[in-house]
Order: structure tokens, then C-alpha cells, then sequence
């Protein structure tokens, strides 16, 4: 901070001394409503807009129901677009554990995510050949690779070999069946 003398403070409190003076406080009159010249209007304007103490802004955040993307936290990421295919495939995805009963999964809440985007995992060089899908297993969507992955022959094939024993009603099936109960109970 550089010295002051004594003599600049003298001339600063003398200089803010006159214009007090020359200027009353403006909460401490009451305004006059006839003015005598306009010039002199204008220069009280002038000062009190340079003496005013500005009022920062609020800034616009913007929350709410009407926002379109997750914010900057998120990288602006965009509102979910809720296509057929992406209610499909995302009721597909809740009830993955019903495909696979070996692998639990942990349950995905029913309604989809407010904000989230659908693309394509593209494998890099660098990862094992062996893998990556082939062009004829890749498929468009999740519902695609799913049903073209999952064996419906050999689902059909036991529920047909259920269905044709229950339903077969010859006595042999029902000979069969009572001997299997009497081998447990022993």
C-alpha cells in the first residue's frame, strides 16, 4: 500500500467535506416538487445514479419439470426420448432376471430414466477378437439380439413334451405317476 502524507489526507477529507455540503443526504430531506431549472435536476439524477448501490442479479436456474437436460454436472445430457422401441426395450431389460434364471440381476425401477441416451458400444482394437458380435449377431435393437439369441425351439420342444405327457390320459402315464408318488412317501 503506498504511504499517504498527511497533507492528501487533509485535501480528501476536505474535498469529501464539500461535497456533503453542496449535496444533502437523500433520506434525510424530503424532494421538492417544483423545480427552478432542469439542468439542476438532471445533475441530482446524474450523482444519485453514480452513488446508487446496484442490486446484483439472481441468476436463471432453472429447475423443474420444463428443464430439457440433466445440467452441466451431467454434460447437458438430453431428456429420454420415450419411443416404442425404447419402452420395449427397456421393459425388456427390467425383467432380464425372467430370461435368464441362473444370473441374478438387481431390479431396475419400473418408470425409465428421466434423463438418458441410447447408442452403440463400438469394441476397440484393443479388445479380444473373440468377443465381439459377428455381423449376423448384431442386431438393431436389445430386443432383437435377445430373441434372436434366446433358443425358442428348445423351450417349445419341452413345453410340447409336458403338454403331450399330461395330456396323453392313458393309463400307463397314470400307473407311472401313482408309483412315482409311492416311492416318495417311503
Amino acid at each position: 500500500m503506498p504511504d499517504i502524507l498527511d497533507s492528501q489526507v487533509c485535501d480528501l477529507l476536505r474535498e469529501a467535506e464539500e461535497r456533503l455540503r453542496a449535496e444533502p443526504a437523500s433520506g434525510l430531506t424530503r424532494p421538492t416538487t417544483q423545480v427552478k431549472d432542469s439542468s439542476e435536476a438532471e445533475k441530482k439524477n446524474a450523482t444519485k445514479a453514480e452513488l446508487a448501490v446496484r442490486q446484483p442479479q439472481k441468476l436463471a436456474v432453472r429447475r423443474g419439470p420444463e428443464q430439457d437436460n440433466a445440467g452441466p454436472d451431467w454434460f447437458n445430457l438430453a431428456k429420454t426420448d420415450l419411443t416404442p422401441e425404447f419402452k420395449r426395450d427397456w421393459q425388456l431389460l427390467r425383467m432380464r432376471g425372467l430370461l435368464d434364471p441362473k444370473h441374478q440381476k438387481k431390479s431396475l425401477r419400473s418408470d425409465p430414466p428421466a434423463y438418458s441416451r441410447v447408442g452403440e458400444v463400438i469394441p476397440g482394437p484393443a479388445d479380444f477378437h473373440g468377443s465381439r458380435l459377428t455381423r449376423k449377431e448384431k442386431k438393431r435393437t436389445i430386443f432383437e439380439e435377445i430373441t434372436a439369441a434366446h433358443n425358442s425351439e428348445k423351450l417349445k420342444a419341452k413345453y410340447a413334451g409336458i403338454q403331450r405327457d399330461k395330456t396323453s390320459g392313458k393309463r400307463a402315464f397314470y400307473q407311472r405317476l401313482v408309483s412315482q408318488r409311492r416311492k416318495t412317501q417311503k
